[in-house]
């Protein structure tokens, strides 16, 4: 096994405080306009506009990208791009790629937790709810409902885990899980303007915000050196080093 990396035990204060300083200025830009960007209404129209009677093939499509069912796909999927790269790697022993990968999980839950609690009393109406005309992909497709709208829609949780899992795969597990997921991110984040259940700041200002915010923290402090000493300590024991002496 390889000895852990002591490099990344220290704060790298100088790129916090940089990139916070520029993440609080894009913050404080865009707060007066509730992060809408001057061209969220005709991107919204452009986009639910091409939702019309007849295009069977193209509805359908972005109905399914917007239900629970594609939720679900999308969370199978990065699961699996997480395992190949922990099976398949062989630039890292496995004890490093077990945790880069549990790096990236811990940053998609710290998401999951400041969208939950950090903008529980943040309403910030969908497009659908507050602009029209507004064609409901519901209506055009029958054999599926999916949700067009929400009071809560910044920022875009959907956007915010594509975009972490993207710039954190180009981080650590390298360029072709970085292309992978960051095609995917895109893939993953357009829909729901499609639908009307969020503004193009809502993914491209909140999501994406959000996801730089969590990357930079992660990347820049010893979170990764710590949890590196965790799956050490872990790997040490005797159960496990029979498992992981059958992996590459």
């Amino acid at each position: 096994m390889e000895s852990i990396n002591l490099k990344s035990k220290s704060w790298n204060f100088k790129k916090l405080i940089g990139f916070n300083i520029l993440f609080i200025a894009i913050i404080l830009g865009f707060m007066g306009s509730e992060f809408k960007t001057p061209w969220d209404e005709s991107i919204f129209f452009t986009l639910n506009g091409s939702l019309q009677e007849g295009r069977d093939v193209w509805n359908g499509y972005w109905a399914i990208t917007n239900s629970r069912i594609f939720d679900t796909f999308s969370a199978i999927f990065l699961g699996c791009i997480c395992f190949i790269y922990l099976i398949k790697n062989r630039e890292n022993d496995f004890a490093e790629r077990l945790s880069r990968v549990l790096l990236l999980v811990v940053s998609v839950i710290l998401i999951m937790i400041i969208i939950s609690r950090g903008f529980e009393h943040y309403y910030h109406q969908s497009p659908s709810q507050v602009l029209s005309p507004f064609i409901n992909i519901n209506e055009l497709v029958s054999w599926l409902e999916v949700k067009t709208g929400t009071r809560k829609s910044f920022p875009s949780d959907h956007a915010a885990i594509s975009f972490v899992s993207a710039i954190l795969s180009w981080r650590f597990f390298g360029r072709k899980y970085g292309v992978t997921l960051s095609i995917f991110a895109v893939i993953n984040a357009t829909p729901r303007m499609v639908g009307g259940g969020h503004w193009f700041g809502d993914v491209w200002i909140g999501g994406m915000l959000l996801a730089c915010i969590i990357s930079v923290w992660v990347i820049y402090s010893p979170l990764l050196f710590w949890i590196r000493i965790g799956i050490h300590n872990f790997l040490k024991l005797n159960f496990v080093q029979r498992i992981t002496s059958l992996l590459p």
